[in-house]
């Protein structure tokens, strides 16, 4: 009762301060903002912490779990790409999109008692997992960049940081993307005797990849932009039907992936 009350607690408090720090980092005091990230990643932190003592295991195995683990990969992205100055603007997005997953968990059944599923017991279920949750960080970070490409050529504004600052992002998201479709394949041979089997979680995440590449191989100039835009637009909605659709439409569930 202790554990599952701490949890709900910090459920709330976490992303309650990233909205603060994202309020922080758009009113220009980026040291407050910045503590108050640190703050906020540091209770996410502990969520994770308590839902592994819950659990007993590295709690990854449910749609819960990956909410709040995914939560906890945007600070360190932020701290990496902050190394570039051109893209430290980018600190109120990334304290906004943290706290969604957060938001999206605290409606979901909790399942603090979740036992790993004999399908997940190996040795690549951390790393390929990991590699995901980096990857849909990176990426969710790279739209929020494309929707502000959008609303700068609304406001008649030159987009072309913002659109820079997508394709990096894409970039150092891609290798992750690639580790996590390469390792699925390998521990899919080793679990059900395949490499591939075309299930919907498989089809899509191969899907939400070669539209990544795609993109990455269209011209960024003239009339070539749009169709760049469009293809990152597409990807993402992708990613979205690979990480949660399949997950919770019955038309495009996964039945090896059904654990997740």
């Amino acid at each position: 009762m202790t554990i599952s009350f701490t949890i709900a607690a910090l459920l709330k408090i976490a992303p309650a301060i990233l909205v603060l720090a994202a309020a922080c980092f758009i009113m220009r005091r980026m040291r407050a903002g910045t503590w108050l990230f640190v703050a906020a990643w540091a209770t996410v932190l502990l969520l994770f912490a308590f839902n592994g003592i819950a659990c007993g295991h590295v709690p990854l195995g449910s749609m819960y779990h990956v909410m709040v683990f995914l939560a906890a990969c945007f600070f360190p992205l932020y701290l990496w790409l902050a190394r570039d100055p051109g893209l430290r603007w980018l600190a109120s997005s990334f304290a906004v999109v943290s706290a969604l997953p957060l938001v999206g968990a605290s409606f979901m059944e909790r399942d603090i008692l979740w036992r790993r599923a004999p399908a997940l017991q190996s040795p690549w279920f951390i790393p390929h997992v990991t590699a995901y949750l980096i990857a849909y960080a990176f990426a969710a970070i790279a739209f929020t960049c494309l929707i502000s490409v959008w609303w700068a050529g609304i406001r008649r504004r030159d987009p072309a940081g913002h659109s820079t600052a997508a394709d990096a992002v894409i970039r150092m998201m891609l290798p992750f993307m690639t580790f996590g479709l390469c390792s699925g394949a390998i521990w899919a041979d080793a679990a059900w005797g395949t490499y591939w089997s075309w299930d919907p979680k498989e089809t899509w995440s191969l899907i939400t990849w070669a539209l990544y590449v795609a993109f990455l191989h269209v011209p960024r100039t003239g009339r070539w932009r749009p169709a760049g835009h469009v293809l990152h637009a597409l990807a993402f909605l992708a990613l979205l039907t690979t990480f949660l659709l399949v997950n919770i439409v019955p038309r495009l569930s996964s039945t090896l992936h059904s654990y997740g």
